[in-house]
């Protein structure tokens, strides 16, 4: 009785743990899908909220200074909460008498700030300081090194003609936006770093400053301060991430540039009466 009872079992738990077996990937690939489909709607809802803002830019007929902004959402400004807080628009408050031009567009591409360095140089314009907000978009497309590579060279390239100085503001590790879970998180982590010495480099070679917010220090300050350092859509930087930007940027003007780039009281004194 208890061999017959034995035997009648047997098949039972064969044929649960084979269901099992074949369960479990199912629900992993259903859970894969799900993730995946809510990162996407995210991306999606980024890029409706960075449709909505504008660049902000000052014009000034005879300025003590010339400001080129050039690049992604992040030199439009997008997540901040007004564009007077954006990277322009505190430069601006700092250099009353700097004649601010941004030419940045949300979803470039360095390949696309190329074009508008090169539409700049068209145009006749020339500047004091460049400062290039692009990578991000990269990061995300995942564009191939190579061709990161190549467009880098070509960007630093025409900005060597359209100003004197020019200093790249990177993009900060995009692995630590509360928007990806791992392992989205990972991948992007990996890509920003990636992406952030090829700009890197790129800069170097041509005399500008890179200014790299992948780097320990900066990625270890976004992370203590998730929560604050990115605006409502969980990607892009918020006014606090902008005001820690424009502390690095004014840091690198002083240190790599200032023999250009004069304080405040300076540009003001140079100003026509």
């Amino acid at each position: 009785m208890v061999a017959r009872s034995q035997m009648q079992t047997a098949p039972s738990s064969l044929a649960g743990s084979q269901r099992t077996r074949f369960a479990l990937p199912i629900l992993a690939f259903a859970g894969a899908l799900a993730q995946t489909a809510y990162v996407w709607r995210g991306i999606e809802r980024a890029r409706a909220f960075a449709a909505e803002g504008r660049r902000y830019q000052r014009r000034i007929a005879t300025p003590a200074l010339r400001i080129l902004i050039l690049g992604d959402s992040t030199g439009v400004g997008i997540g901040a909460t007004s564009p007077e807080d954006s990277i322009a628009g505190l430069l601006a408050t700092e250099f009353p008498q700097a004649d601010i031009v941004n030419v940045s567009q949300s979803g470039a591409r360095v390949a696309h700030v190329t074009r508008q360095a090169q539409r700049c140089v068209r145009l006749g314009w020339h500047f004091d300081l460049a400062l290039v907000h692009v990578g991000g978009n990269d990061v995300l497309r995942a564009t191939p090194i190579d061709r990161l590579v190549i467009s880098g060279q070509h960007l630093m390239t025409e900005l060597t003609r359209l100003a004197d100085r020019t200093v790249w503001l990177g993009p900060l590790n995009i692995g630590l936006a509360p928007l990806f879970p791992p392992p989205y998180s990972w991948l992007l982590a990996a890509r920003s770093h990636a992406a952030a010495r090829v700009f890197a480099a790129c800069a170097h070679a041509h005399g500008a400053h890179f200014i790299d917010f992948c780097a320990s220090d900066h990625s270890n300050h976004f992370l203590r301060e998730r929560r604050a350092s990115f605006a409502v859509d969980g990607l892009h930087p918020s006014s606090s991430a902008y005001r820690y930007g424009y502390a690095a940027l004014r840091a690198a003007m002083q240190r790599q540039v200032e023999a250009t780039i004069p304080t405040p009281q300076a540009a003001d004194a140079a100003a026509p009466a």
